[in-house]
């Protein structure tokens, strides 16, 4: 029931001239942020682009308009879930260790606590995610210039960067070839997020539960 898998990735800009500190990253440049949620057909289904590079992952999340819709159970029809080890699982997005854990956002445990069933479902949900990577990774190859500095204004760059989603998604849905030498160019190391604390609901334990279950059989 994997709908998808989300993350972040950050385009590097010159410094703006206004409020040019709060595009600072944690690696020292400037950037702005991009989330995304993809498919395993590498496609872009939601997106949310401009947020300084200085903000973290869940911050973005949190007020982004998935977020809203996910917690207020419209993000999915109602009715469609899947009897996984005696339980009903309604369909979930892979995150990684930054995100809160909801009954519709899924991610591993701690490493240094986990469990060998623990591990194991940690293992098979990394590859699972390494769509997300690969998504950006692919969009990135076709538009080399995201892969270093932009000199654009934010505005119209989140403009840009949108359009460039559209195109990456029609490029993949008609199996335009992408050429292996592409990701050559890809020059920004991303950053790693900082996980936020978060209060556990009963549901998200019982489908985290579930499925490490299911995995481990």
């Amino acid at each position: 029931m994997c709908a998808g898998a989300i993350d972040a990735t950050h385009i590097a800009i010159l410094a703006p001239t206004e409020n040019h500190t709060d595009y600072v990253n944690r690696k020292g440049y400037h950037s702005i942020l991009m989330q995304a949620v993809v498919d395993c057909n590498y496609l872009f289904r939601d997106v949310v682009i401009g947020w300084p590079g200085s903000v973290h992952d869940p911050r973005m999340f949190s007020n982004s308009t998935i977020f809203v819709k996910g917690n207020e159970n419209c993000l999915f029809p109602v009715d469609l879930t899947k009897e996984i080890c005696r339980e009903d699982v309604p369909p979930v997005i892979l995150a990684d260790a930054a995100y809160p854990l909801l009954p519709w956002v899924l991610k591993g445990y701690p490493r240094n606590e986990a469990t060998r069933s623990q591990r194991l479902f940690n293992y098979r949900l990394s590859r699972a995610r390494m769509t997300v990577e690969n998504t950006f990774g692919r969009w990135k190859g076709r538009y080399i210039r995201f892969s270093k500095w932009v000199d654009m204004d934010v505005t119209a760059l989140v403009q840009v960067i949108l359009t460039s989603c559209i195109l990456h998604n029609i490029c993949e849905a008609l199996k335009n070839e992408f050429l292996a030498n592409w990701d050559e160019h890809q020059v920004i190391v991303e950053e790693q997020a900082i996980p936020i604390e978060e209060n556990l609901e009963p549901d998200a334990e019982l489908i985290h539960s579930t499925l490490t279950e299911y995995f481990s059989s």
